[in-house]
């Protein structure tokens, strides 16, 4: 039995200096052997996105990463997208901010889905104090984005929020994640072959985080299978670090929702 997944989408974006519109519709057909893909003709009446919204957002971080600080990657976008699967029809509007700000040789990465900046603001404050590479602290606290990057790797307890459509328009349900494959499917794109995932993750709360220990405030790296790099601060001092991935022994979530896989809340982590 074959399944038919179709997808509009009408999206505004700044990439650097650039603005970009895009229009497109495309579909996948998918059974045990085979998935294809291709553009569709018929384009729906999708509500215009926001490119003054897009382009104040993006000045915005421009204003906030200022010399000796370099702006090495802005991408800030907006998009209206339908998505229909096996006559399941079901929409939604997304925004993505990604930002890779430099003071050689460190390079800060934020990833958001809002065009608030608070975090941006104070990962550039910080970037500015930065001196040399120091060992990790003993213990250390995470910030909400990063814990966030980290979360679906994290050998905590965690919950998937429900969410009305998954990536074949099946309803998420809230529920504990276990050591199972996960009942829902991501699909990131019409050209990629969905995938199991759990939605929206959020830590399950557990033991107290030490606002007093060291904080990492932004990754320096994507996160490896044993250590993440991130941007430390410890009282007056501010450096870069590699920490090792260890036993967590608090997390907080918090209610800020994160783009990374198909989704995670903000989260807190203490090691």
């Amino acid at each position: 039995m074959s399944e038919l997944y179709r997808k509009w989408g009408r999206s505004v974006r700044r990439e650097g200096s650039r603005l970009v519109r895009v229009d497109e519709a495309g579909e996948a057909m998918e059974n045990r052997t085979t998935f294809r893909t291709q553009p569709i003709e018929d384009m729906l009446e999708l509500e215009a996105p926001d490119a003054e919204a897009v382009q104040a957002a993006a000045r915005e971080i421009e204003s906030i990463v200022k010399p000796p600080l370099i702006l090495e990657r802005l991408f800030v976008s907006e998009g209206s997208i339908a998505h229909e699967c096996d006559g399941v029809r079901w929409s939604e509007t997304l925004r993505r901010v990604h930002v890779a700000i430099a003071r050689p040789p460190i390079r800060a990465l934020v990833d958001l889905a809002e065009f608030q900046f608070d975090a941006v603001k104070r990962i550039a404050s910080a970037l500015l104090r930065a001196g040399g590479e120091r060992d990790a602290p003993k213990r250390i606290r995470l910030a909400e984005n990063v814990g966030a990057a980290l979360l679906s790797s994290a050998k905590i307890q965690k919950t998937q929020s429900a969410w009305p459509h998954d990536g074949k328009g099946q309803q998420v349900i809230e529920r504990r994640v276990e050591n199972e494959e996960p009942p829902n499917w991501f699909r990131p794109s019409y050209r990629m072959r969905p995938r199991r995932a759990w939605f929206h993750l959020r830590a399950a709360p557990f033991g107290r985080i030490d606002d007093a220990v060291p904080e990492g405030i932004a990754l320096l790296a994507p996160i490896g299978e044993r250590f993440i790099s991130v941007l430390c601060i410890d009282g007056n001092r501010v450096f870069p670090t590699t920490v090792p991935i260890r036993r967590i022994a608090a997390a907080r979530a918090t209610e800020t929702w994160f783009p990374y896989g198909a989704g995670a809340f903000g989260a807190e982590l203490m090691f």
